[in-house]
């Protein structure tokens, strides 16, 4: 049998301390593998597209996933609820970003961003 004591009150809070560090913990590693895997994923499309200039690719990737991989969860949680509109906005924003880096044009640049973020979004509801 235990009994209640204010040393196992104060043991209690550090328990309680130490299992929301550790949800704390876990939620920002799950958020660091879903930008990874993100960044990998979206690289691999842009080198499907171009064959070309794999670092700089991989540089791209990470810069535009940078930029829209808080903006998007942002947007989504605190802006817009609604998955697809965020998805489309991200979309467009990726277009322009790799139509200025990549300098081709406007229309392979939306297709990339496309193709890229349709594979993540699928991917998202598996994870």
């Amino acid at each position: 049998m235990v009994y209640w004591s204010p040393a196992l009150s104060g043991h209690l809070h550090l328990l309680y301390d130490y299992i929301k560090e550790t949800e704390t913990m876990n939620f920002i590693i799950k958020v660091l593998l879903v930008l990874f895997l993100t960044i990998i994923i979206e690289f691999t499309v842009y080198w499907i597209f171009i064959r070309k200039e794999p670092l700089k690719l991989f540089f791209y990737a990470l810069l535009i996933n940078f930029l829209t991989f808080p903006l998007a969860n942002y947007g989504y949680q605190y802006v817009l609820n609604n998955f697809v509109a965020i998805e489309i906005i991200v979309i467009f924003i990726e277009s322009v970003v790799l139509f200025l880096l990549l300098k081709q044009k406007y229309l392979k640049s939306l297709w990339m961003s496309m193709a890229a973020n349709l594979v993540t979004a699928l991917l998202s509801f598996l994870l």
